[in-house]
């Protein structure tokens, strides 16, 4: 026995779906579940304090010339907005995914890549091409922090959208 589930209109054109008649005001960021998009976010961030600031700091501090003085000495409004790029970055990518309409795990995984090698990965290259002391460690440990980076987000970004989609078809 099937029972149909109440839809909700949302915005982009997607549904929301509400379970067992309560409204389930979830909103979507293009076609993306707010709470994926939100994991994906702070899993990127994560990426980038595993890899500067735990596993790699010593080897990361050294290629790029700074001294335990010098970040002790840094701006501390510098560091809240390093929550800004990944959020930008999965905004990007959710919206990218919208427009590609890949919705599967290698869909996502290839746009991200293509991503990262069209766009990230180019605009890292500038620093290493054209600025002093950017040494190619620095440069290939950057890009593998933003492809590791750009790929979980693609990944995380479909949590819940096979679950709502499936809940918002029409039973």
């Amino acid at each position: 026995m099937s029972r149909r589930t109440p839809r909700l209109q949302a915005p982009e054109g997607g549904h929301i779906a509400a379970p067992d008649g309560e409204e389930n005001t979830m909103p979507r960021i293009f076609g993306h579940d707010l709470l994926a998009v939100i994991a994906a976010v702070i899993l990127a961030y994560a990426v980038g304090f595993i890899m500067y600031g735990v596993l790699f700091t010593e080897m990361w501090m050294e290629m790029a010339g700074i001294t335990q003085a010098d970040a002790e000495g840094a701006p501390a409004w510098k560091m809240y907005l390093g929550i800004v790029m990944p959020i930008l970055m999965v905004l990007g990518l959710a919206k990218l995914f919208k427009l590609t309409g890949k919705s599967d795990l290698m869909g996502h995984l290839t746009v991200g890549f293509v991503a990262w090698l069209g766009f990230a990965f180019p605009t890292l290259m500038y620093g290493w091409v054209y600025g002093i002391g950017y040494p190619l460690g620095l440069l290939v440990m950057d890009g593998a922090h933003l492809l590791i980076s750009i790929l979980v987000a693609s990944a995380v970004l479909l949590w819940r959208k096979e679950a709502s989609a499936a809940a918002a078809a029409p039973a």
